[in-house]
């Protein structure tokens, strides 16, 4: 069983805005005891977002103490409680499920898990958006789609919605792989914090071995400049 040594969660939304349309799930544990959280984000173009945020979390906490509790289930659970909203609209949903042996990730949209080795973060996710799309695809040169990436990043191209099918990617990588002096750091955050640390992609040794010090430092860095609803959840375990 994996243990948790330290956490930090932090989810706020932008002054200019009446409501927080993120929404998360801090690190729970499952009937096996291992751990899972979730963030969401719901969609800015779709009317009462945060309505879609707030039923993908409660799908999922629906199912957290089922005798096999799974990401395939959770976001089922997810899609259902969305359904049953009575308007249209729509949310990102990535969870994270740390069992003994492996680290799953289901995704949909575009907030991002990172799991932190020799002081630097590395992405698992990818960004379900039509700028990552055109950048996979080959046929753009970078130089080319520099000049709208702002713009295309904010395109998604998959969301958990009641006016689409579900669709969501499915990760899984072995826990050793992602482990480094024999504990794992992984983090997820919506894209009003990521993109605050895609500026400046660094902290001190001191900051990146500790979830705790590593949120005080990206919220102050955020707070600066908020440009969006955002949510962090770092979690430390042995």
């Amino acid at each position: 069983m994996n243990n948790i040594i330290e956490m930090s969660c932090f989810s706020s939304k932008q002054p200019e805005k009446n409501e927080n349309e993120d929404f998360y799930l801090p690190p729970s544990f499952d009937s096996d005891f291992n751990i899972v959280f979730a963030v969401a984000d719901g969609v800015g173009s779709s009317e009462h977002s945060i309505l879609a945020s707030h039923a993908a979390i409660r799908g999922i906490k629906q199912v957290l103490g089922d005798n096999s509790f799974c990401i395939e289930g959770a976001f089922h659970s997810a899609k259902k409680e969305i359904d049953d909203l009575n308007i249209s609209t729509a949310t990102t949903l990535t969870i994270i499920h740390i069992k003994d042996n492996e680290v799953l990730i289901g995704h949909s949209g575009d907030c991002r898990v990172y799991f932190s080795k020799n002081n630097k973060l590395n992405q698992l996710t990818t960004d379900q958006t039509r700028y990552q799309e055109l950048l996979d695809s080959g046929e753009h040169k970078l130089r080319n789609l520099r000049n709208h990436k702002e713009r295309l990043s904010s395109i998604l191209i998959n969301a958990l919605s009641n006016t689409t099918d579900l669709s969501f990617e499915l990760i899984s990588v072995p826990i050793d792989e992602l482990k480094f002096n024999g504990v794992l750091q992984i983090y997820a955050m919506s894209d009003g914090a990521y993109k605050h640390w895609d500026t400046r992609p660094k902290f001190s040794e001191k900051t990146m071995n500790s979830p705790s010090s590593f949120a005080s430092s990206l919220r102050k860095r955020i707070e600066k400049s908020i440009i969006d609803d955002y949510t962090f959840i770092g979690v430390k375990v042995s």
